[in-house]
């Protein structure tokens, strides 16, 4: 008998232990959460006071010391006191953007459009936020990682940013949520198809995609007018190429004013434009041939090329024209090339093969790039300029040279 009570009262000290030390933790994780939410507090406060001082004219209610920031003008709070939206829009102001911003850890909506705000504009840690307005300032730089931290983005409206080019955000992948996305006139450069990639790989919610008046070169691709939740496009005032690109009757679509579609309405383009439009892609559809290589013919002064009685393309003259990437084996459609002038650039990979089967060719001058692998061995009639790279084989220190008359030396004078 002795030894079963003995046993029910260790059992209730046990049981009474585990009870004690339950509520010890509660109250230490309740403990934990109030001091959190007091420094996430302070941080907030810290940050808005930041912002004050950062202001040549900040809203009448803020101070710079002290304070509740709950109750400054166009400031929101939550019920435990975090900030969870700003809204200045419109208000010209001027000054600067402290970097303390990325502590309001808690934002929801942040908008700024409409002032004379300027520098940079600083990180942003804030996972809830869906909704950030910049648009109409004078920023001079983005985080190199933008919009990195804000996996909630449901709206992002950038527009008129006097920002140095500057490539769409690869960042913006992470933004899956993503409604609309507005930057026009922001100076957005680079290949168009790498925005759209991202667009269409992961921006699956997207409606709004607005980017006209930009630097944006390249092909739209075909894809992008099938993405289903898009309503409303504006590519306009670009230096887009190739065909115009269709969309369902139920888009919005502002894109084929001040571009360089090869037509003013969707259909092919002419063939040697399908292939120069290849080649510029392997040298990143640069903004020099953007901007020249308009239309449907090529023989109406596009850069760099000249073309023979029946209007075939029979010169590219494109050395020291800031080239990079690499020789697209496309060039071997231009069957009445005869001489290929791409010397001084920074053109990176091999020859293509295919180019050794040109039928017409005389010329190929390549000197002072960054080719690599084997030089490929062309016709004896060929005259191969391609000394300055990294070439290996037999031919890595000595170039072929087989010299026509004096009379086919060609001027490698730089483009104008």
């Amino acid at each position: 008998m002795s030894t079963t009570v003995h046993r029910q009262g260790c059992t209730t000290t046990v049981k009474r232990r585990r009870q004690e030390r339950r509520l010890l933790l509660a109250l230490l994780l309740t403990c934990c959460g109030l001091a959190a939410a007091a420094a996430g507090h302070r941080s907030d406060a810290d940050a808005v006071a930041d912002l004050a001082r950062s202001l040549a004219r900040p809203p009448s209610t803020w101070t710079t010391a002290g304070g509740d920031p709950c109750s400054f003008e166009g400031i929101s709070c939550s019920s435990s006191g975090r900030i969870i939206a700003i809204d200045l829009a419109g208000m010209g102001l001027a000054g600067t953007l402290p970097p303390s911003l990325s502590s309001l850890t808690a934002l929801q909506s942040l908008h700024l459009g409409g002032n004379a705000l300027s520098g940079a504009v600083p990180p942003l840690r804030a996972p809830s936020l869906t909704s950030l307005s910049l648009d109409g300032n004078a920023f001079t730089s983005l985080p190199k990682d933008f919009p990195r931290g804000m996996p909630a983005l449901r709206h992002l409206s950038m527009d008129n940013l006097p920002l140095p080019p500057w490539p769409f955000p690869h960042a913006i992948a992470g933004c899956t949520s993503l409604r609309t996305f507005s930057a026009s006139n922001a100076s957005v450069a680079g290949p168009f198809q790498v925005a759209a990639a991202i667009v269409i790989a992961n921006l699956t919610s997207i409606r709004t995609l607005r980017l006209s008046r930009n630097m944006l070169t390249g092909v739209v691709p075909a894809a992008l007018g099938k993405i289903a939740s898009l309503r409303d496009i504006s590519l306009s005032s670009n230096f887009l190429q190739g065909p115009v690109p269709q969309f369902p009757a139920g888009v919005a679509n502002d894109v084929v004013d001040g571009n360089s579609f090869c037509l003013d309405e969707p259909g092919p383009c002419n063939a040697q434009v399908s292939t120069l439009l290849q080649v510029a892609e392997g040298f990143g559809y640069p903004l020099n041939l953007a901007s020249s290589w308009r239309g449907n013919y090529p023989c109406s002064g596009w850069l760099g090329l000249v073309c023979d009685n029946i209007s075939d393309v029979a010169i590219i003259l494109l050395q020291q024209a800031e080239l990079s990437g690499t020789i697209s084996p496309a060039i071997v459609d231009l069957i009445g090339l005869q001489i290929l002038m791409l010397a001084n650039n920074s053109l990176t990979g091999e020859i293509p093969e295919s180019l050794t089967k040109l039928p017409k060719l005389e010329l190929l001058d390549v000197t002072n790039n960054k080719l690599t692998g084997q030089l490929p061995k062309f016709k004896p009639s060929v005259r191969v300029l391609a000394d300055g790279n990294e070439f290996i084989g037999e031919n890595s220190h000595k170039v072929l040279l087989l010299m026509h008359d004096a009379g086919s030396q060609i001027d490698a004078a730089p483009l104008k």
